[in-house]
């Protein structure tokens, strides 16, 4: 079995990395008992803006944004991810009759939040010399991968699910 932290990392790394990781989760947790379609505010957003990014920067992108956290993000790339993100957020809060302010910061905020999750991840993977976090979705940089992003998000929703 491949571990994310070499053996030896020390137990700060792997308490940063552990409360990290559950504080993504249990706002997941926390979004689902609010109901599918806070779920969904998280989740499409964040996989708009996710393949948008690689879609897009994979074509257009030339100006790479941390080369040496995560290599192939462009700055093209993650401006369109950022438009779509925004685009898709407001229109599942709109669907859903989610309040207008929280509206507002949910669609600002998703892209920017979303590639901070990511490049977090990314930094992790880095420091740990792994280029997978695992093997189960070979090809795809592991498990964490499909959801590094949506662990900033999920915090994010649920922070503005609480807004007026």
């Amino acid at each position: 079995m491949r571990r994310l932290l070499p053996q030896g990392t020390p137990a700060s790394e792997v308490a940063i990395a552990g409360a990290y990781l559950l504080f993504g989760l249990g706002a997941l947790g926390y979004l689902r008992i609010l109901g599918p379609a806070w779920v969904l505010i998280a989740l499409v957003p964040t996989w708009a803006a996710d393949v948008t990014s690689y879609a897009f920067g994979s074509r257009f992108g030339t100006t790479r944004i941390a080369p040496r956290i995560s290599p192939g993000k462009t700055l093209e790339g993650t401006v369109a991810g950022f438009v779509v993100a925004a685009l898709t957020a407001f229109g599942a809060c709109v669907i859903a009759g989610v309040s207008p302010l929280a509206t507002f910061v949910i669609a600002l905020s998703v892209g920017p939040v979303a590639l901070a999750g990511d490049l977090v991840e990314s930094a992790v993977k880095r420091s740990a010399g792994v280029k997978d976090s695992g093997a189960l979705l070979p090809g795809h940089g592991g498990v964490l991968d499909r959801i590094d992003s949506l662990l900033l998000v999920a915090p994010l929703v649920a922070f503005a699910s609480r807004l007026p």
